[in-house]
């Protein structure tokens, strides 16, 4: 809950935003803003400090309280990246070396995007476990085979008719998260040489996966914003046999970065053209700030050549491994794979989620969750831009809960993330996002955990480490 001298910090903090005080400029006295505001000196002096530990204001001793350089200034997203030529993944023992890195004993978990416990209906979820477990035990100790349990697969087609996906519960397969669901897609499109798209940054699973299927990827140079470019995908898919393009729609990892309805549909579009399958990973789909983007690449599919996949590891819990794939002409053959390797995911997970889901409590879970992860990327984003080098560029996610973040050209995070391990901080290096060096110089940050002291102290001690690889920088 927001207290009151946090709302009065950020109000403030808008009207520094927006330029109403500028950089080096007095804002009111404490005393004369208790007046304006009609609330306690007390009240403004948190407020104050609160905003001078986020970075916006200095004080300045018998004087008052300053706008800090550098607060006014917009956020500097990274730049569209240059994308490759097709090729074998290289970076399978990079990903694997910083996986490893992530469970690393820390006390800050930058590194893993995963939300922490604070933020899922764990208590709710335990409530349906025991529920499930003592009702219908005689299911939940029983082999679920695929397609799996059919009042969860229901649910789910229910939801998808809200970004206007019109399918039907015999249409989904559940799958352990949604991993399985781009590894079964993924095996059901390609054979091993075949060349797939991704986008550049992309999510390190596309890659690992090409690695193990034998696959050659091409990077398309990809707008962190806007997502990825359908210019420079339509000049890579005139010019080699390109066989599937794997790509977020919502609030891609690591960038953050949505297409537009409009986007979308021409993205669908050019797969037509060049007959091409499209593997669409929505595993952040339901965390958008302002859920302004009402549909995904499935929503325009009207020939099967869309195989969509998600999973609730983001929003509800990642150990019951829950996720789920439309995959429409090669339904059957991916039940098929799935029943000869892993039969499906563990009963009790499905029925549990399924009762949760039945109860009507996930939408409102989500709109404070989507809350929660607007207001620490904010915070967090101020922290950077106080705390971190000059030039770092951030990016602007529109839903999520991860910062990609463009340190000075020429960083060594490699050094950096030993260095942060050292002081109990966890990154992601984004070297393990890109089959190229492109992003050598970038790091992801988790934002999915509680902003309290010992993680600003950690942006803080992590810029600082930052400033010491750039100073080394011939």
């Amino acid at each position: 809950m927001t207290t009151l001298y946090q709302k009065v910090a950020e109000d403030i903090a808008q009207d520094i935003q927006q330029g109403v005080y500028l950089a080096g400029q007095k804002v009111p006295s404490v005393r004369s803003l208790s007046k304006i505001k009609d609330v306690s000196i007390s009240t403004i002096t948190q407020a104050y400090a609160l905003l001078e530990d986020q970075g916006f204001l200095t004080a300045k001793p018998q004087s008052g309280y300053y706008v800090k350089d550098g607060a006014n200034d917009p956020v500097t997203p990274p730049p569209v990246s240059k994308g490759s030529t097709p090729s074998e993944v290289e970076k399978g023992d990079i990903i694997s070396m910083m996986l490893n890195a992530v469970h690393e004993p820390s006390s800050v978990n930058f590194g893993a995007a995963i939300a922490h416990e604070s933020f899922m209906p764990h208590h709710a979820l335990q409530t349906h476990i025991h529920k499930t477990s003592r009702f219908q035990s005689k299911q939940v100790f029983n082999y679920l085979f695929s397609p799996g349990l059919e009042s969860l697969r229901r649910q789910i087609a229910t939801r998808m008719r809200s970004v206007g996906v019109k399918c039907l519960p015999d249409d989904i397969i559940i799958t352990q998260g949604c991993s399985e669901a781009l590894n079964l897609c993924l095996r059901s499109v390609t054979q091993p040489g075949d060349i797939i798209a991704v986008e550049s940054p992309c999510y390190y699973g596309f890659l690992q996966l090409a690695d193990l299927l034998g696959l050659k990827v091409i990077e398309i140079p990809t707008d962190a914003q806007q997502g990825i470019s359908l210019d420079a995908l339509t000049l890579a898919l005139s010019q080699w046999p390109i066989k599937l393009i794997a790509v977020s729609a919502r609030y891609s990892n690591p960038t953050g970065a949505a297409m537009s309805s409009e986007k979308q549909k021409r993205l669908y579009e050019l797969a037509q053209k060049f007959d091409v399958n499209i593997l669409e990973d929505d595993i952040y789909g339901e965390l958008g700030f302002n859920q302004s983007i009402n549909s995904v690449i499935k929503t325009f599919d009207s020939d099967d050549r869309v195989m969509h996949c998600s999973s609730f590891s983001k929003t509800l819990s990642p150990g019951m491994r829950v996720g789920w794939c439309i995959a429409g002409k090669h339904h059957d053959s991916i039940i098929k794979a799935q029943t000869y390797s892993s039969f499906s995911p563990a009963s009790l997970s499905q029925y549990a989620l399924s009762s949760y889901l039945e109860s009507g409590h996930y939408d409102k879970h989500l709109r404070k969750i989507r809350a929660t992860c607007k207001k620490n990327i904010e915070d967090i984003t101020q922290l950077v831009k106080q705390f971190f080098p000059s030039g770092t560029r951030i990016s602007q996610p529109k839903g999520g809960f991860i910062l990609w973040i463009a340190l000075p050209e020429g960083t060594n995070v490699n050094e950096l993330q030993g260095l942060s391990l050292q002081h109990g901080i966890n990154i992601a290096s984004g070297a393990m996002f890109s089959n190229t060096c492109e992003f050598d110089h970038y790091i992801r940050l988790n934002c999915a955990i509680p902003v309290d002291e010992q993680v600003k102290q950690a942006v803080k001690t992590l810029g600082r480490l930052a400033q010491t690889c750039v100073d080394k920088i011939a």
